[in-house]
């Protein structure tokens, strides 16, 4: 069973729309910033009750909804998208340099998204105040793009949780599926050095995946840091 947000779906047009005809988005200075129209998104989302359907007929019960109702639907929506350009436009930051879209066709082994937790090992409150690292082979991970960072730095406010997204691989011509090995790294003067090792196997598929899906996930057991001697 997959669930859908339709809402998501007005959202993404409107943004589409508004940022390819709106001489807003140049006068803002956003049009040459591809990443700030994901910005926009979330911000319009994170201000919208979701609708949730997962079948067809659910589908078809929200097209035949009130009239009136899904107009003033788009228009509050059209009006968030206008107020969320303004604000990413005045708490934009810098990007990172680099490629983080596809940068030849597939097949690519698509990874999920990261995330777990990290404890003081000497009084189990979570961990904050320190960088967390993903690698693989020796080298920090690409990540999918510059809004997901590697390192990561753990704050007091995100209760010990790091997230982490890597960047897909293109897959060799025939081979379909692979298992990669990562290792997570912590090195801090106050701890013990932390180096955890888990493998992520992913099946080669025709597409770039740059949508998060929170429910595959993968969730790493807490680790727990000790304090050095």
């Amino acid at each position: 069973m997959r669930i859908h947000n339709l809402v998501q779906d007005l959202v993404v047009q409107k943004v589409e729309e508004l940022f390819a005809e709106d001489e807003t988005v140049k006068t803002l200075g956003l049009a040459h910033d591809p990443a700030s129209k994901y910005d926009v998104i979330c911000y319009v989302l994170n201000r919208t009750a979701p609708r949730y359907v997962v079948s067809g007929r659910g589908f078809a019960h929200s097209e035949t909804s009130d009239y009136q109702d899904k107009v003033q639907h788009l228009a509050d929506i059209a009006l968030l998208v206008r107020e969320g350009m303004d604000s990413v436009a005045k708490n934009r930051r810098e990007r990172s340099v680099g490629s983080f879209g596809p940068e030849d066709e597939g097949p690519y082994f698509n990874f999920p998204s990261i995330i777990g937790r990290i404890f003081n090992g000497g009084n189990f409150e979570p961990a904050s105040d320190l960088t967390v690292s993903l690698y693989h082979k020796g080298e920090l991970v690409k990540v999918i793009d510059p809004n997901w960072q590697n390192p990561y730095r753990l704050v007091v406010n995100t209760a010990g949780t790091y997230l982490f997204w890597p960047h897909p691989q293109k897959a060799p011509k025939g081979e379909l599926n692979t298992a990669v090995e990562f290792e997570l790294r912590v090195d801090d003067p106050r701890y013990e050095p932390l180096h955890y090792f888990f493998s992520v196997a992913s099946q080669a598929e025709s597409d770039f995946s740059d949508f998060v899906d929170t429910t595959a996930s993968l969730r790493l057991k807490d680790l727990y840091l000790f304090p050095r001697e």
